[in-house]
């Protein structure tokens, strides 16, 4: 199994493109984009699944245990 990464997300602009391996790593990022950006939100997301259509037809891949 993949370990979970997390993001940071601006839902007015931009998808986030920078994995992040520790929650620590997402919070000082959105906290620094927050800073350069006042009265901008910046959202951590954790990623839990990824989903890949084929010929299988479908690929999953969990990145973390369910609760």
């Amino acid at each position: 199994m993949i370990e979970s990464f997390y993001v940071v997300w601006n839902p007015a602009d931009h998808n986030p493109i920078r994995r992040h391996d520790s929650i620590e790593q997402a919070t000082e990022e959105a906290r620094r984009l927050a800073q350069a950006n006042p009265g901008i939100e910046f959202i951590v997301l954790r990623a839990i699944q990824g989903i890949t259509w084929s010929a299988d037809p479908w690929r999953t891949r969990n990145f973390c245990k369910s609760k």
